[in-house]
């Protein structure tokens, strides 16, 4: 079985097929420009970015959106998360969580469409944004809080751990895991 993964991001592309492929999935890379809306939820945006893929004509794909909430604001940043970070950096985060409670949270959502039918998967991963935050740490490219997020559960940072630790931690991999679950009962 194969599906289409309409995403430019290269890490968001490795950890799908990380976790598809053992289970008898193959992704495949489908570079489409996708319009991000900035409001609603992930699930939400999710479903918008489908339905562009749809509407260039693929039935068989994928998408995804995600973000990071920090508890110490109302669904912030949310689907603003890159733009903010991208705006902001780690500089602006260390201050905007300054004397605030530092839970957090990823929250992803997956939409694909699978010959006729669509549906939309989603997981969470809860922890907390880290105290060290360093103004000249170096994002890794398309997961930039991976250096600062520690999972609940753990005493080290998503980035300070081998990549089958951080999928057992990934909120990507637990919405894949449902995705994989109704593409083999759809057939």
């Amino acid at each position: 079985m194969k599906i289409l993964f309409a995403t430019q991001n290269k890490a968001k592309l490795k950890e799908a097929s990380d976790v598809l492929t053992p289970l008898g999935i193959e992704v495949e890379n489908l570079p489409l420009p996708l319009y991000e809306p900035d409001a609603g939820t992930v699930g939400e945006v999710a479903k918008i970015k489908l339905e562009q893929a749809m509407e260039q004509g693929y039935d068989t794909v994928m998408v995804d959106d995600a973000g990071i909430y920090f508890a110490a604001y109302d669904r912030f940043p949310g689907v603003l998360t890159k733009r903010i970070f991208d705006r902001i950096g780690y500089k602006g985060i260390r201050k905007l969580l300054e004397g605030e409670v530092r839970e957090a949270w990823f929250e992803g959502a997956v939409a694909v469409a699978w010959r006729g039918r669509v549906a939309t998967f989603t997981g969470k991963t809860h922890g907390r944004i880290s105290e060290q935050i360093d103004d000249r740490m170096t994002p890794e490219p398309g997961i930039p809080f991976d250096p600062i997020f520690i999972p609940e559960g753990d005493t080290r940072v998503l980035q300070a751990m081998p990549q089958p630790e951080r999928l057992h931690y990934s909120y990507r991999r637990k919405a894949l895991e449902k995705l994989a679950d109704w593409l083999k009962k759809m057939g």
